[in-house]
């Protein structure tokens, strides 16, 4: 197998800066936040509690950054050259990969749908973000 396409190191940055910023926003009480919380199984001082912000977010940039680099190697030995066929190719990965193992985890773990549908669209929607700047920088 080979790379059709040099990765760009550049995109895949700024997917990893641009995905930890909507998850920062996401879950923010601003946008789903409050309901999130509302939908755990403790309360909102325990889940503060619990929380810590520094390793979150570096873990979860770090995340980003390997989401990002993996879905660039897949479109890349797809051959993939446009924002277009970016998202094709990113959208059969949140469904096939990111849908299908959280909804495993979810009904392991007894957790709720509108948990499931929170935090899966927000993968959901990062990954078809990165497709379309992936497929813009690929080429």
């Amino acid at each position: 197998m080979e790379l059709h396409n040099q990765i760009n190191f550049w995109a895949v940055l700024v997917c990893g800066v641009i995905g930890t910023g909507i998850g920062a926003i996401w879950y923010s009480h601003m946008f789903l936040g409050k309901v999130w919380v509302a939908s755990l199984d403790k309360s909102e001082d325990e889940w503060r509690t619990d929380f810590k912000p520094l390793k979150t977010y570096f873990v979860s940039f770090f995340s980003q950054l390997v989401m990002a680099f993996i879905l660039a190697m897949i479109m890349s030995y797809a051959a993939v050259s446009t924002p277009e066929e970016g998202i094709k190719i990113a959208f059969m990965a949140a469904i096939g990969f990111i849908a299908t193992s959280m909804t495993i985890n979810f009904l392991f773990e007894g957790r709720t749908f509108q948990q499931f549908v929170i935090d899966a669209g927000y993968h959901f929607i990062v990954l078809l973000i990165n497709g379309i700047i992936l497929g813009a920088w690929l080429n």
